[in-house]
């Protein structure tokens, strides 16, 4: 019992400052409102590295249109479901025309990501539904963007995207004005509050 009001305490703070400084539907729609694609490259090594850039533009080049073309997250989750296998193949005839012959997972599956930060934009901490892609034994530096909305190539048009894939104004300027003096203070609890629950998941599974 003591434990659980020694974590109900930790929690409970950020959720005061975040109902202050954040509606709760903002920081709902940052987390379930993108698609992020997740790129692993078999080691480190500059041609391995070079090799997971090649697999990223294979997939964006010959399915990005599809899925941009989506009207809503939930189509592009289906779409992204459906089409696994073209994905995989994709990626697999890339790594064989470049001469290897890593065996590539393709998988649409939940993942926490550490805030990162891609042409302008940052997405805090958290849980996002994820195209993970592994090349080999994945053991290499990853490449991240956000394949939808679709901001893997074109980031400086990021508020416009956002704005057509139906985030309001306050959500689009939390990820795009992050550093701005007016919304640090949101993004950090957004950070914060994802932190917080990830231990306590750590703790009760």
């Amino acid at each position: 019992m003591k434990q659980f009001l020694i974590i109900f305490s930790f929690l409970l703070f950020p959720m005061l400052l975040i109902t202050l400084f954040l509606p709760l539907h903002d920081v709902s729609a940052v987390y379930e409102g993108v698609i992020r694609l997740h790129v692993l490259a078999d080691s480190d090594s500059e041609e391995e590295q070079a090799l997971k850039l090649k697999v990223r533009d294979a997939i964006l080049s010959g399915m990005g249109e599809e899925i941009n073309s989506q009207p809503t997250r939930e189509d592009a989750e289906s779409f992204l479901n459906e089409n696994l296998d073209r994905i995989s193949t994709l990626a697999q005839e890339t790594i064989a025309s470049e001469g290897y012959d890593h065996d590539v997972t393709v998988t649409l599956c939940r993942e926490y990501y550490p805030t990162r930060e891609y042409e302008g934009m940052r997405l805090p901490a958290g849980e996002y539904l994820s195209l993970r892609v592994i090349i080999g034994s994945g053991e290499g530096q990853n490449w991240w963007c956000m394949v939808y909305p679709p901001l893997c190539t074109s980031a400086a048009e990021a508020k416009e995207e956002l704005t057509e894939a139906g985030f309001t104004p306050n959500q689009v300027r939390l990820l795009t004005d992050a550093e701005s003096p007016e919304y640090v203070v949101r993004f950090k609890v957004v950070e914060t509050v994802s932190s917080v629950w990830k231990k306590v998941k750590g703790i009760f599974s």
